[in-house]
């Protein structure tokens, strides 16, 4: 799903994956794409920062915010009239090509727009849509709506019925203002936000500040320097010119570094010193501006017929709500404790992805569409009408029919492009990434449903991505959450891997002819996947009426030891995995109950040890014997006995916020037997132990952390506070705690399991570094990738040793996205296209890059795929290999849906077109 906040001064697309991520589109590298469109000589329109550039020389030729000029129907850009709808085209043009070169298609999107935009205005942002390629089922969002949506949904703030949130957006060029009220329950089941009362001061923005300061500075330098300020206050040459761009470009970094320090630096073009602007000084010269745009504030909550004590929160979003004046100033002027964010550019685009009610499924292409290559060259679809943008926004038409894969082609050592989630691997990346999610350390195998295309998405070529696949997950750990309708099994929000030396090669063999095992029932495209644990495969498939049919066989024989349909029916099954003492089948969730089918099948014989319905957004984790159920609707855990029919043994409340939050996140211990044996290309092992350690831990509302016996439910470690937020990435790993700070400082925090005392400190990272994928890959080391800002073009892989302090290397590897440590090494997966894994030595040294994906066999040995995993019938290679040793080619699987495989140390369980077969590679 994409959202697109097209800003006055900048415009941000956010993207979430099928898996929950929500990631910022990059336009060279950052999140921010300049809302500037520059007409060249011959016509063609840039944009983004190519057009600020190029109008340095001609500025004629450019329109730095053509969503100012809404209301008109041409702009005069150099000599030539250009239509406003084609001018703001462009703009989502730039951002269309982004998306597809993220996601391979053009996702289903969301569009905002201010408040106060009426019918004709919003005619105009359809009729842009149309112009630029985008189907007519992109849907239109009210700006404050998309705020509050994040507001009450990712920062989870209480928005009761009834209540109202005040949206104070401070942009670029302009401040909006908004009282949004939760008008009650909506036929999602989430509350539905409207528009009470809105305005604005379309003459105050951060532009403005700009101005405000620069005419500050102006006055020193025209006392100390009058040459230099005359020939930025008045420019003649083109060098001129570039030289005031470049310093108003310099007053503007100032002034953003003056929100995390208190004094920065201004580079006057001309001189060979630099100004310093403080915050004071900023402070000062912006009080008048700001305080204009806090009355503004008052005005519209006073409109809607309330008083600031009446609202339920004050959200400041858009880039200049992060100058410290402007919350200090509300708070002071209105009484209300604002919200802030530390990138407030983003929320407005994130919360239109929660606001598209349902989310539209992610689509696979059934056929390619051109990229436009201005906007006037063509127009996809008939204009939305601008009547479906309304307090939230209508919902998509259903999905159609699958279309047929086609095999890319192109150089044979390369695979496809592939989604995180269509590689059966969307909870791996939940629980390896330390997202909001988790999953079951069980050694667990679960696959969600393929997910069918719509119409005919917006394509970059006319070779369609592969469809998104089934992943296998298992765990300590398994979370099920609405927002990405995902199940991640995995170890507490990790993918773990240890230190252990000695693996041996295993002894390869080339694959012989696979043991064949007839389904159930006729397999079909809805759902599919295999599962091996304790020298037993474990097969499943849904046939077109949802009835989930499982099968066992004996992994050496392939001898079929029951078969079982007592797991029943569902409109949609999406995971299936296996615990030592069970075989489980989770269904999607049931649109009309909004609740899903947990269903426990015996191992020995297949029948149904017991079942329970789990809401949307609950989640389930599993340790020892234990299943442990996080109940948001209750704010509480449970612990349920597995092998006694899901006995309730022990029921904890959940930590609250001073404000009386419950959100929580739960993960559990893990040590390095979890993680000797075989993993998914994401690292979540398909049969770890679970009884090594069976301690929880828990991070409450209030950011306190305490550890519960999964056993029992009893705190075994008395609460901490001030330790990580929910949302913060963490991992429970060989007796520690590890988390990884979101704060203004970015470090690794380490505490002791036992008593959780003062933490020790073994890495900060630099200014302006994201810390992500937050791993264990040792008992007493953690890796993890660094970026620069959101670009994932400057992520270094880092490993850390948590015992001893300090990095003990960094390796530059753009696009890094998974890590899986094998021993000392690690595999890291980059988000390329094509699709390639990496090797990293023990030295963080790239021992081999290839194309395709690779999987964990043991602390040793890696089992490789010579292309991206796919649900489709496929014919990848396969090699193994012990670390620093050649690959052993074993030779190619024959129409198998690589997506759903599993594996051990000696066999490979996988979905064919009709049935299911396993293969031994190694004696």
């Amino acid at each position: 799903m994409l959202g697109v906040d097209l800003g006055t001064s900048h415009t941000v697309a956010m993207l979430r994956w099928p898996d929950g991520r929500v990631r910022p589109l990059l336009f060279d590298g950052r999140p921010l794409l300049p809302s500037a469109v520059f007409r060249d000589a011959d016509g063609r329109l840039h944009v983004g920062q190519d057009a600020v550039r190029l109008g340095y020389a001609e500025p004629a030729r450019l329109e730095p915010h053509p969503k100012r000029h809404v209301d008109a129907a041409t702009i005069l850009l150099g000599d030539a009239e250009v239509p406003v709808p084609e001018l703001l085209a462009a703009l989502l043009e730039a951002v269309a090509r982004e998306a597809v070169a993220a996601a391979g298609l053009l996702p289903p999107a969301v569009v905002t727009h201010p408040a106060a935009w009426g019918t004709a205005r919003r005619e105009v942002l359809t009729r842009a849509l149309a112009l630029a390629g985008w189907p007519p089922e992109t849907q239109l969002v009210p700006e404050p709506v998309a705020a509050a949506r994040y507001f009450a949904e990712v920062l989870r703030r209480p928005v009761p019925v009834g209540a109202t949130l005040a949206v104070f957006d401070f942009g670029g060029g302009t401040l909006d203002v908004a009282v949004v009220r939760n008008e009650g329950t909506a036929p999602d089941g989430r509350g539905r936000f409207a528009v009470i009362a809105s305005g604005g001061l379309d003459d105050l923005g951060g532009l403005d500040i700009d101005a405000a300061l620069v005419d500050h500075l102006g006055m020193e330098l025209a006392a100390s320097e009058p040459t230099a300020w005359a020939a930025l206050r008045e420019p003649v040459t083109l060098a001129q010119w570039r030289a005031r761009r470049h310093f108003w470009d310099d007053v503007r970094g100032a002034k953003e570094m003056l929100s995390r320090t208190a004094q920065a630096p201004v580079a006057v073009p001309g001189l060979e010193h630099a100004v310093h602007l403080t915050r004071d000084e900023l402070e000062l010269v912006t009080a008048p501006l700001v305080r204009r745009g806090v009355a503004e504030a008052g005005v519209v909550i006073k409109a809607a017929g309330l008083t600031p004590a009446d609202l339920a929160g004050l959200f400041l979003v858009g880039g200049s709500s992060r100058v410290p004046l402007v919350a200090r100033l509300l708070h002071s002027e209105l009484g209300v404790a604002p919200t802030v964010l530390e990138q407030p550019e983003l929320p407005v685009a994130e919360g239109a992805i929660l606001a598209a009610t349902p989310p539209p499924a992610p689509v696979s292409p059934a056929s390619p569409a051109a990229i436009p290559a201005s906007p006037s060259a063509s127009v996809v679809g008939t204009p939305a009408s601008p009547s479906a943008s309304v307090a939230e926004t209508s919902s998509a038409p259903p999905p159609s029919p699958a279309a047929p894969t086609v095999e890319p082609t192109g150089e044979p050592s390369y695979a496809e492009p592939v989604d995180p989630w269509a590689t059966g691997e969307a909870v791996a990346l939940a629980a390896a990434h330390g997202e909001t999610f988790t999953l079951p350390t069980s050694g667990a195998s679960v696959s969600p449903t393929p997910i069918q295309p719509t119409g005919d998405p917006w394509l970059a070529s006319a070779q369609p991505p592969p469809e998104p696949a089934l992943p296998a997950y298992r765990r300590k750990g398994l979370w099920i959450v609405s927002a990405a309708t995902v199940v991640v099994l995995g170890v507490a929000a990790t993918v773990v891997a240890l230190f252990w030396p000695g693996y041996s090669a295993l002894d390869y063999q080339p694959l012989g002819e696979p043991r064949r095992i007839a389904p159930v029932a006729p397999l079909t495209s809805s759902f599919s996947a295999a599962a091996l644990r304790d020298g037993r495969a474990y097969f499943a498939g849904a046939d077109d009426q949802g009835q989930l049919g499982v099968v066992a066989a004996a992994a050496d024989s392939g001898e079929t030891l029951w078969r079982s349909t007592e797991a029943g029916v569902a409109d949609r099954w999406e995971f299936f995995f296996t615990l030592p003492h069970a075989v489980v089948a989770i269904s999607a969730t049931d649109s009309d109950t909004r609740d899903r089918r947990m269903v426990l099948l015996d191992p020995g014989h297949g029948n149904k040890m017991w079942e329970r319905r789990i809401a949307s957004d609950d989640s389930m984790l599993f340790t020892g014997d234990t299943a442990v159920l996080v109940d948001r609707a209750e704010s509480r855990v449970v612990g349920l006995e597995v092998r006694r029919r899901g006995w309730v043994a022990w029921d904890q409340k959940n930590p609250k916020s001073q404000y009386g939050q419950s959100t929580t996140k739960v993960v559990t211990a893990t040590t390095s037997g979890d993680l000797a044996g075989a993993a998914t290309t994401g690292g979540v092992p398909f049969a770890e132990p679970m009884d090594d350690d069976e301690r929880l831990v828990q991070i409450g509302a209030d950011r306190s952390a305490r550890v519960l016996d999964a056993g029992t439910g009893d705190e075994v470690t008395a609460p901490r506070p001030s330790v990580a937020d929910p949302d913060d990435e963490v991992i429970a790993h060989h007796g520690r705690l590890i988390v990884a700070e979101s704060g203004n400082t970015r470090r690794i925090l380490v505490y002791d399991l036992d008593k959780l005392g003062e933490p020790e400190v073994p890495y900060t990272a630099p200014d302006n570094r994201q810390i992500e994928r937050l791993t264990a890959c040792g008992d007493d080391r953690v890796c993890f990738v660094q970026t620069t800002g959101y670009d994932a073009k400057t992520a270094h892989v880092v490993a850390v040793d948590v015992a001893k302090g300090g990095a003990q290397w960094s390796r530059p590897l753009p696009q890094a996205e998974k890590l899986v440590p094998v021993g000392d090494a690690v595999l890291v997966t980059q988000n390329s296209s094509p699709a390639q894994v990496s090797l990293l030595d023990a030295g963080g040294t790239v021992a081999w890059t290839r194309a395709g994906a690779a999987g964990r066999l043991d602390g040793g040995n890696v089992l490789h795929f010579s292309k991206a995993l796919s649900t489709s019938p496929d014919d990848p290679g396969l090699s193994g290999e012990h670390v620093g040793d050649a690959a052993v080619p074993l030779g190619s699987l024959a129409g198998v849906r690589s997506a759903t495989c599993a594996w051990d140390q000696k066999h490979l369980a996988c979905v064919a077109e009709k049935d299911f077969v396993l293969h031994t590679f190694a004696s």
